[in-house]
């Protein structure tokens, strides 16, 4: 069975200029336990911040891949996303050089689906665009007789 992942992916500002591969290695010690993987890429497994020792499941962080290329990946599934903002800040401020990241949900909307759902919400709950629509369609069925 395999493990439904919701990666998050983002990139080290000023990665290999600012700061090393080695560097972000040292650097993120302090945050957690440190798994090597494949080639010279490695994991971040985070400890607690808050200083319990039992994980509270919505209180977790993400799990991180930093890779070669100085992009990184976040696990984030099943986290809040306030903890992983949070994280990644936290992250940032350790390794001294910002980290961009995709907003969670920012995927291209397709505006078809966009327009249905706007057109329903209209229907449910009134407003202009969904009289006029419902008018509109009443006319149609007029004339059509």
């Amino acid at each position: 069975m395999s493990g439904d992942f919701t990666v998050l992916p983002g990139k080290i500002i000023g990665g290999g200029e600012l700061i090393t591969f080695e560097e972000i290695l040292e650097k993120v010690k302090s945050l957690g336990k440190i798994v090597k993987t494949g080639g010279s890429s490695f994991r971040l497994i985070p400890y607690n911040i808050s200083g319990e020792d039992i994980l509270d499941f919505d209180d977790m962080y993400p799990t991180v891949y930093f890779n070669t290329d100085y992009s990184v990946d976040f696990y984030i599934t099943g986290l809040k996303y306030e903890r992983v903002v949070e994280f990644i800040e936290k992250l940032s401020d350790v390794l001294g050089v910002p980290i961009e990241y995709a907003e969670i949900g920012n995927e291209a909307p397709d505006p078809e689906e966009e327009l249905k759902q706007l057109e329903k919400f209209l229907e449910e709950f009134g407003g202009r665009y969904g009289s006029a629509k419902r008018r509109e369609q009443d006319n149609v069925s007029t004339r059509s007789r």
